[in-house]
């Protein structure tokens, strides 16, 4: 089991039978991992925040949020999650296809007014959607209903749990915004390219110079877009993915500190104590202990 496989299996409470593209899953930070570190994925995701506060990043703006505020995340926009310092965070995530609900009827209005501009990011809205706003009275209803109905299963619950993604919809498109949609990022599937490069390499000596040739980027054009698109350099990303891979192994797999450091790509064990205390306030050896 792989890193992205573990973080999963960890935050994953299936509420609907196979086969029906409904997700809800139940997390806390840092209870369940320190943060979600930087990813996509061509599904609708929603983060519903149940405790507690912190920050959704959504490309390059990070958004504060604290109990109750709602965040809706595109298909293909990268995001991650953080939780406030000393702040256990509690919160829902809802991961669905917008084939769901796509009756794949030619011409369809839900399709070409909605589902089709949210794929394409174009669908305006306010985001977060916090507490106390007819808008968030809306979605949270929605939400709220499509998730007592996944509790239950009734049969034929599925069409139920459409209906609520229906209103949903409805509600996003009865506050979207008339301001000129802002164009995705230019640099984003270079971003993307590069964050898979790291997950599938990382065990491995990787400079900048490798990952700036790999999007036939200068080193200095690549540091800076790297910086600006994710809001860590690109070393500071790479060691945070390795430390957090890192903290796995030491929960998972009996092999010693030493080897798990290597197997994260740390050639320098000396190094790897540091930043692993840094990171986690307490030293690998210590860290295994408390998740015994």
């Amino acid at each position: 089991m792989n890193l992205e496989e573990y973080s999963q299996y960890k935050e994953t409470l299936l509420h609907e039978q196979p086969g029906f593209a409904y997700n809800t899953y139940l997390c806390t930070i840092p209870q369940d991992f320190p943060r979600v570190d930087l990813h996509w994925h061509e599904q609708m995701e929603i983060i519903y925040v149940i405790k507690g506060s912190g920050s959704v990043t959504v490309g390059s703006r990070k958004c504060p949020v604290q109990a109750g505020s709602i965040m809706p995340i595109l298909p293909g926009e990268l995001h991650a999650i953080d939780g406030n310092p000393g702040v256990r965070m509690e919160y829902e995530n809802i991961i669905f296809s917008l084939s769901l609900v796509d009756n794949q009827v030619e011409n369809d209005w839900a399709r070409r007014n909605i589902l089709t501009p949210l794929q394409m990011g174009t669908l305006k809205f306010p985001r977060p959607i916090h507490r106390g706003t007819p808008f968030h009275e809306e979605v949270s209803s929605a939400l709220d209903a499509a998730d007592a109905v996944c509790g239950k299963r009734p049969d034929g619950y599925s069409l139920l749990v459409r209906s609520c993604l229906f209103r949903f919809f409805f509600a996003i498109y009865s506050h979207r915004s008339q301001e000129e949609s802002v164009p995705p990022s230019p640099y984003e599937d270079a971003i993307k390219q590069v964050l898979l490069y790291v997950q599938n390499h990382f065990a491995e000596p990787i400079t900048v110079s490798d990952a700036a040739g790999l999007i036939d980027y200068s080193d200095a054009h690549f540091m800076r877009v790297f910086r600006r698109e994710t809001g860590f350099t690109f070393g500071e990303y790479l060691a945070d993915y390795r430390l957090r891979y890192a903290s796995y192994l030491l929960r998972e797999r009996p092999d010693s500190i030493g080897a798990i450091a290597s197997q994260c790509g740390f050639d320098n064990f000396s190094y790897f104590i540091r930043r692993f205390r840094r990171k986690y306030g307490m030293s690998p050896r210590e860290y295994r202990a408390a998740g015994r």
